[in-house]
């Protein structure tokens, strides 16, 4: 009887520890990130504030190009919504890959927020679902991040908020509401700023500094894919993933992007 009973809960646990992991046998995209042409000049600044540490002249750039690659993109799959552990497409429930990285990190270090772009994921509607930032000041001057909500030209305040002191942290909620991208400047130093682009489900990457990326444990189906930067705006093509099959989608970027 005891055999039997170990047994059946041997059984039962490795039958949830499989069905808690279906999306891992899913398929996967790959594929590589790319810049043609020259890119653009970095913005150049004169410190006001805090030259002493900072340097009494910068150079931002908006757009940064390594061999040919740019960086700091981030690869989405769009058309999937999480719902209580489903994801919804064509009506049908798909499991799928968890929510968890709903708090982005970055720092303040050298008079610069690090890292320029990154990913958020945005659980649900309100502020239960709502992504936050922790942002830490790794410098002796003070910092004042300010993020905002950007929905095309629009840009709406989230919060102003200082870090006066070296070791100073802040974890604040992002309350975006139709918008898919937050900037995060500095309200003391106007050379200071970063990005993030709100997902709306766990499938993404940045991708790598030679312009590689991978999605994978992807449901089988047909999905819009994004590959975002902040400056140079959106590129999307459809692909279709198999179950434990792979797609191929790359990306190339070009020109001087959009406003700052």
């Amino acid at each position: 009887m005891n055999r039997m009973i170990v047994l059946l809960a041997l059984i039962f646990l490795v039958g949830t520890a499989q069905a808690g992991n279906v999306y891992a046998a899913g398929g996967s995209v790959t594929g590589k990130i790319s810049y043609e042409g020259t890119p653009p000049p970095p913005e150049h600044f004169t410190v006001s504030k805090n030259p002493e540490f900072c340097g009494a002249e910068r150079d931002f750039f908006h757009i940064t190009v390594k061999k040919g690659v740019v960086q700091g993109v981030a690869v989405l799959i769009e058309n999937l919504d999480y719902k209580t552990g489903k994801f919804k497409k064509k009506g049908k429930g798909v499991s799928g890959k968890p929510m968890e990285t709903n708090v982005a990190t970055m720092i303040g270090e050298n008079c610069a927020f690090l890292p320029f772009t990154g990913v958020v994921e945005r659980l649900g509607s309100g502020k239960k679902g709502a992504p936050g930032l922790q942002i830490t000041n790794n410098d002796t001057v003070i910092h004042n991040p300010h993020p905002f909500e950007v929905r095309g030209a629009a840009r709406r305040s989230l919060w102003n908020k200082g870090l006066p002191e070296q070791g100073d942290k802040l974890n604040e909620l992002l309350r975006v509401k139709k918008g898919n991208q937050v900037k995060i400047q500095c309200d003391q130093h106007d050379f200071m700023h970063a990005w993030l682009r709100v997902a709306t489900n766990a499938y993404w990457t940045m991708a790598a500094n030679d312009g590689s990326y991978k999605i994978d444990g992807i449901p089988a189906g047909k999905y819009n894919l994004v590959a975002w930067h902040p400056i140079l705006g959106e590129q999307k093509t459809e692909v279709t993933v198999g179950d434990g099959g792979s797609a191929e989608a790359s990306f190339t970027f070009s020109g001087p992007g959009r406003g700052r």
